[in-house]
């Protein structure tokens, strides 16, 4: 596995911002156009079943135990990943090399759907599907497009011959990442390619300015061992390579890009990253005080007390920390 022109960009140290660098404005909020929103189809399947704990919603399709609500916050922070994503990738959806005419395409645990939505609209000839087992989706998407309710670690039933298989944020919270990488493999055509999308787990630093009590890192260890208390393991993309090959995988390749943590960059487009992803953090680790944490024994006034260092800590900008955005790409061979 040779390292790919992304990950040879990631060893790059960000430059860090000077005073005079950021203007006044410039992120001040801009008028949003809802012109440009898709419509026509509607979500085929429908389980509306949520339990509520600690004022946040929870899916409960099939009693699952999913650590991570999906509640209107939640679904917040999922799209405004996905406008991240775009700018961290130069607008780029995938890295799978599939052609310009892909026929067939699976969007698995979908989400929101914004993903498949983008999918369907640059792709109208693709026939694309996104799976999640939470009801979240719009009613209104492109044609081209269907959202149905399923488990994807459950016998896939909704078929098979894909040009890629996309997974982009859920294997942290997958309980038989295997099972679903098998049913990926056996699902896709010969030649076909899977692409997984996932943030590392750790936080980095190339010039020592975090210190050792960073709290951003103490809570990424915290959510590390609250996951293993749901059968998850919250770091599994940093080295997904020997679970592709056991799947029958091949020309499996990895790309890892940088993501800051706040607006300290110097990079303009790079400080806009990072004002995204410290929003996306906040959220996160507020959505992971609500359940996680007190499955590792945290009472919720010691999770207020640690929540407030690490937001404190999120928003400092004498701190250049970052994430490693990971993406793997894997193909399935054109023969047995």
């Amino acid at each position: 596995m040779s390292p790919s022109q992304p990950e040879q960009a990631a060893a790059q140290p960000i430059e860090v911002a000077l005073p005079g660098d950021v203007e006044d404005d410039e992120f001040d909020p801009q008028e949003y156009d809802g012109a440009s929103l898709g419509a026509s189809t509607s979500v085929a399947s429908s389980v509306f079943e949520h339990a509520y704990e600690h004022g946040r919603r929870y899916h409960s399709y099939k009693n699952a135990r999913y650590p991570i609500p999906n509640d209107d916050i939640e679904q917040s922070r999922e799209d405004m990943k996905h406008a991240m994503m775009l700018e961290l990738t130069d607008g780029k959806l995938f890295f799978a090399p599939i052609g310009k005419t892909p026929q067939k395409v699976i969007d698995l645990a979908t989400g929101t759907g914004i993903w498949a939505i983008d999918f369907a609209d640059q792709f109208p000839s693709a026939e694309v599907l996104g799976i999640d087992f939470t009801p979240i989706q719009p009613d209104w998407v492109p044609p081209n497009l269907k959202f149905v309710v399923d488990d994807i670690e459950e016998e896939w039933l909704n078929g098979s011959n894909f040009d890629l298989v996309h997974l982009r944020q859920v294997f942290p919270l997958l309980k038989q990442p295997d099972r679903v990488l098998k049913n990926a493999f056996q699902h896709l055509k010969p030649g076909g390619w899977i692409e997984i999308q996932e943030f590392g787990g750790m936080t980095y630093c190339d010039d020592d300015s975090t210190p050792k009590d960073y709290k951003v890192q103490k809570m990424l260890d915290a959510a590390t061992e609250a996951f293993k208390k749901f059968g998850n393991d919250f770091r599994i993309a940093n080295d997904l390579e020997g679970r592709l090959n056991a799947a029958g995988f091949k020309n499996i390749s990895v790309q890892k890009l940088k993501v800051p943590i706040g607006t300290w960059p110097k990079d303009k487009r790079l400080r806009l990253i990072g004002l995204y992803f410290q929003a996306i953090l906040e959220a996160l680790f507020a959505a992971i005080g609500a359940r996680p944490l007190l499955a590792i024994g945290m009472e919720q006034v010691e999770i207020e007390v640690f929540l407030a260092g690490v937001r404190k800590d999120l928003k400092n900008t004498n701190y250049h920390s970052y994430m490693e955005y990971i993406f793997w790409t894997a193909q399935k061979p054109e023969k047995p």
